[in-house]
């Protein structure tokens, strides 16, 4: 009985011995999800002509104008007018672009936009992402 008790302890001592040696292996454990390709002609700006112009033409009080020709100029780096001195658009930053966190609706920048009707489809917000992520290309 006592033998197998030294045994048992002998090798409960290695495998603790071993497993304390073991190195971690070096990497992330959850991969990034893939960005989509996307183009500012044919997949953001439709976004804006069909849910956002209503609101944001030349009319508009802040200056935002979305129509196709004038859009891109007055998002991409440039100050919010009401949320300054964050940007409307800060290519490769979800994070600190006002558009960004408007659309998803969580609060930080007021309302979740658009403010009538449904929100935006999770796709329209994965083609949105994609593209600041990409670094917001005028493509």
């Amino acid at each position: 009985m006592e033998t197998n008790r030294k045994s048992a302890i002998i090798l409960l001592t290695g495998l603790f011995i071993f497993l304390c040696s073991c190195e971690a292996e070096e990497g992330p454990f959850v991969t990034e999800l893939e960005t989509i390709d996307v183009s500012y002609a044919t997949d953001i700006q439709p976004i804006f002509t069909n849910r956002c112009i209503q609101c944001h033409d030349q009319n508009h009080p802040t200056g935002l104008d979305l129509r196709e020709g004038n859009s891109y100029d007055l998002l991409v780096n440039i100050t919010s007018s009401n949320y300054a001195p964050n940007l409307r658009i800060e290519p490769l930053s979800l994070e600190n672009s006002v558009l960004w966190h408007k659309v998803i609706g969580d609060g930080v920048f007021g309302q979740q936009m658009p403010p009538v009707g449904d929100p935006l489809s999770n796709f329209d917000i994965e083609k949105i992402e994609s593209w600041i992520e990409l670094g917001a290309p005028d493509n």
